[in-house]
């Protein structure tokens, strides 16, 4: 399992949200190079599958990013499995539920709003890809390393 958090954080609500659920992106080859036509312009692919919206609700994380007025108005990250790990639905969960009681301890479900939308499109299994906006200018501090 590995946990990563982006660097990004800033701005509107539509880009991180839309590309959570967004059934077309970007196409990029093995090394994450993009993929271009003849004449230079970036391909997209389907995903398939598509995204699937496991918790939370697209529209009110956006609507929630859109209305902060800090200078980060948001914190992207994946839970994502190698294909020899294979979680099961419910282990998936547990792994939400243990994410969101050790990331947000002490805080009630209404103190923060998370978005989390299975991946599965690529190599590796079940991705879990995830928004965290909280409303506050201090988000939770994380410090990984698995």
């Amino acid at each position: 399992m590995l946990i990563k958090f982006f660097p990004n954080g800033k701005g509107a609500g539509a880009g991180p949200v839309g590309y959570l659920v967004t059934r077309e992106v970007l196409a990029y080859d093995s090394n994450r190079d993009l993929i271009r036509d003849a004449d230079g312009q970036p391909m997209t692919v389907i995903r398939d599958p598509l995204p699937e919206v496991l918790r939370g609700d697209p529209a009110r994380t956006e609507a929630l990013i859109d209305a902060s007025r800090n200078q980060w108005t948001y914190r992207a990250g994946v839970i994502s499995f190698a294909s020899e790990d294979a979680p099961t639905e419910a282990q998936q969960v547990e792994v939400m539920n243990a994410f969101e009681a050790l990331g947000f301890a002490g805080m009630d479900s209404e103190q923060f709003d998370l978005l989390w939308v299975r991946h599965s499109h690529e190599d590796r299994v079940e991705p879990i890809g995830f928004l965290h906006q909280s409303g506050t200018s201090m988000p939770p501090y994380f410090d990984l390393y698995l």
